[in-house]
């Protein structure tokens, strides 16, 4: 009489308990569970691209035809421009404003010419070494921060100049023309910024231009 060998599931995993055929199913086993995972893996990212890209991207991929992006501009922007070719002005009018008259003021202030064309060329000598930190603390805080700073400092100094108007203050209006030649760093790295921020792309040259003619308008006057 012949007897029936029965193959045991003893772990549960669904292969018998022979050494041969339990290590054959435990390699099918894990091949099959990677291969699901992969898959599952996959269903999953499928999932994720259709939920993350629009309607708008789906057309595009399908028909191929890729829509630039459009900037949008605001009626603002001319008033922007225009304020701030202002205070450019205004800056640049306090550069010489004391040069193109030297005599009176060294009459007045009792001090030699030299002196009063220290005034004039304080403007160029701050303007080397602050440069670089102006032009990163541009790329860092953006256009307000920089905006306001140079605004700022130029309206100090000016009302620092209004009070030293008196013989024996030369040197608080040497310190005023120093804060205005800071401001001056400020305001001449802007007006790239100014046209690029607030201008469509064929507006940015002619608005650059602008806001620097205001700028070399007042030297020329």
């Amino acid at each position: 009489m012949k007897q029936s060998v029965t193959m045991v599931d003893v772990d549960g995993t669904g292969c018998p308990a022979s050494t041969k055929t339990s290590d054959l199913c435990s390699k099918s086993l894990a091949i099959n569970g990677i291969n699901g995972h992969v898959e599952a893996m996959e269903r999953e990212e499928g999932k994720n691209e259709k939920g993350i890209r629009s309607p708008e991207e789906r057309e595009a991929m399908l028909t191929g035809d890729v829509k630039p992006l459009q900037s949008r501009v605001y009626c603002t922007r001319f008033l922007i421009l225009i304020v701030f070719s202002l205070y450019s002005m205004v800056n640049a009018f306090q550069w010489i404003q004391y040069s193109i008259i030297s005599n009176i003021f060294s009459t007045f202030y009792q001090v030699s010419y030299e002196q009063i064309d220290w005034l004039s060329v304080v403007y160029m000598l701050v303007y080397v070494p602050l440069i670089f930190p102006a032009a990163w603390l541009l790329d860092k805080k953006g256009l307000r921060i920089v905006a306001l700073l140079g605004s700022g400092l130029n309206c100090i100094g000016a009302w620092l100049k209004i009070a030293s108007v008196r013989r024996d203050l030369f040197g608080v209006t040497m310190f005023a023309q120093t804060v205005c030649s800071i401001a001056q760093i400020f305001i001449l790295g802007l007006p790239s910024r100014v046209a690029s921020v607030w201008f469509g792309p064929r507006e940015v040259s002619t608005a650059c231009a602008s806001a620097v003619l205001g700028n070399q308008v007042r030297k020329r006057c």
